[in-house]
């Protein structure tokens, strides 16, 4: 099957308005599920922490799965195009409070399918920017920024129309996007086709690839410490500290403004510093920043901490993907996708940190993933710098 775009030249406009509207119908759902799992299901704690679990393993077997047949011929826009309709299924099914046995089976493998169409956007931003574009590094950015930018403003606005109107509104205007992404990737964005042969040839196989495999782990294991710290921080800093309530808002607030900036900053700078010195300030960031969240007290100076945090989101999420792309370019999806399952691996391993606080401290967490990130760091001082930077 073809889609109706794919023998497009497609545009920067048809990327910029997919990389807006597909993390920003993700945005609208994930960060209310757990208070719609325990207010409109009624699911017992364990039960939420179990179907948690489930979500980013489908994910990233999904993810994964599609970014090798992507590779292998299978058109982005097509996959984009199913993996948004997925998502207007996830609505409708959770507008319907299914029972906690449908959620887990058929609403994790929807949820995790929705997933898919992140590391293809960029896959396909790639292609499409190689092949069209002078600076592929920058427009590559300037789409990651937009989808930071996007979850910026969707938590708000998700429970902003939560508390001021009902779960079913919110679902059925994140529906109402999922279904715009999926008719603009079907009739606009273009298919880039592989050279002859190479989808065929290429294969990713992380046990014969020692370089993209140290990579991986310690993208992984940055990304568990980072998120052990996500995890924990609110409540580290209200029930630990007992500093006013609406500091872990102005907390991220404060971090996703100055991200956006950094990432812009790291695109024009790349081609003379290196991925490498790039994604090694960023690790390097979040290590001095972990420091400081085991000693400091003061509400002013956690906001200005975050320009540390700030640092480690803006360099590592948006050079992280180029240097996995770089260091597979013959397989843009897969790498995409590795970079976003290292991530994810992070996000579940950052949940197992948490239980440290039973020791007595949160800060134990952040102990833990000063340890953690060090070894992270010498995992990328091993991995060779990409000669070539798009």
């Amino acid at each position: 099957m073809r889609t109706w775009g794919s023998t497009r030249q497609g545009s920067r406009l048809v990327y910029i308005l997919c990389a807006i509207l597909i993390p920003f119908s993700g945005s609208l759902i994930n960060p209310v599920l757990s208070l719609f799992a325990t207010l409109e299901l009624n699911l017992s704690p364990l039960q939420v922490s179990l179907l948690f679990m489930l979500l980013p393993v489908s994910t990233v077997v999904i993810v994964q799965l599609c970014g090798k047949y992507s590779d292998k011929g299978l058109e982005r826009p097509l996959i984009i195009t199913l993996s948004a309709l997925c998502g207007v299924a996830s609505c409708l099914l959770l507008s319907q409070r299914p029972n906690y046995l449908i959620l887990c089976t058929c609403g994790v493998i929807l949820m995790g399918a929705y997933a898919v169409s992140f590391p293809q956007l960029f896959a396909s931003a790639r292609e499409f920017s190689l092949k069209y574009l002078s600076n592929a590094l920058m427009f590559t950015t300037i789409l990651r920024a937009l989808c930071s930018l996007a979850w910026v403003g969707g938590p708000p606005i998700a429970y902003f129309m939560v508390t001021g109107f009902s779960f079913d509104v919110l679902f059925m205007i994140a529906g109402t996007m999922f279904a715009l992404s999926s008719l603009l990737a079907f009739t606009r964005l273009p298919s880039i086709p592989l050279p002859k042969g190479e989808a065929a040839q290429a294969r990713l196989d992380l046990l014969h690839k020692p370089q993209l495999l140290l990579l991986f782990i310690g993208t992984a294991g940055i990304f568990t410490s980072f998120s052990g710290y996500i995890i924990s921080m609110p409540l580290f800093l209200v029930k630990e500290l007992g500093l006013p309530d609406k500091l872990p808002g102005a907390v991220f607030a404060l971090c996703a403004f100055l991200e956006i900036p950094i990432m812009l900053i790291a695109a024009r700078i790349a081609r003379r510093v290196g991925l490498k010195r790039i994604l090694l300030s960023g690790f390097v960031a979040l290590i001095i920043f972990l420091v400081l969240m085991c000693w400091v007290r003061q509400a002013y100076l956690f906001l200005g901490m975050q320009i540390l945090s700030a640092l480690f989101i803006g360099l590592v999420s948006s050079m992280g993907m180029v240097f996995f792309q770089e260091l597979e370019p013959k397989l843009p999806g897969q790498a995409t996708s590795l970079f976003v399952n290292a991530g994810t691996v992070g996000q579940i391993l950052g949940g197992a940190l948490f239980a440290l606080a039973d020791l007595g401290s949160y800060r134990y967490i952040y102990i833990a993933g000063i340890a953690l990130a060090l070894l992270s760091t010498l995992a990328l001082c091993l991995v060779k710098n990409p000669r070539q930077i798009m």
